[in-house]
């Protein structure tokens, strides 16, 4: 699995079950590296995080789906507020 940054509609929210996932939020959070233990894809649906991947950010906002393949080392920034929900090991369609 490959990390991916995307918008999804509304459609592609709903065939992935994503109001069945799990609720996490958390505030100001400084550049802190993360390898990933477990895959996980994220859906955010309040405010920012920024994902340094190497020498690329993604800036990830309200609407966007996120897959984290296990493995992958990044750095996260909150600058004020994220809330999303997420499942572990799963697989985009």
């Amino acid at each position: 699995m490959a990390f991916v940054v995307k918008k999804i509609s509304t459609q592609e929210f709903e065939q992935n079950g994503v109001d069945t996932w799990e609720p996490w939020e958390n505030t100001t959070h400084k550049a802190q590296q993360w390898e990933v233990e477990e895959t996980e894809t994220f859906y955010v649906h309040e405010g920012e995080v920024n994902i340094t991947v190497g020498e690329i950010t993604y800036n990830v906002t309200e609407n966007m789906l996120v897959s984290l393949p296990k493995g992958l080392v990044c750095i996260w920034d909150i600058p004020e507020y994220l809330k999303k929900v997420y499942k572990l090991n799963f697989e985009l369609d």
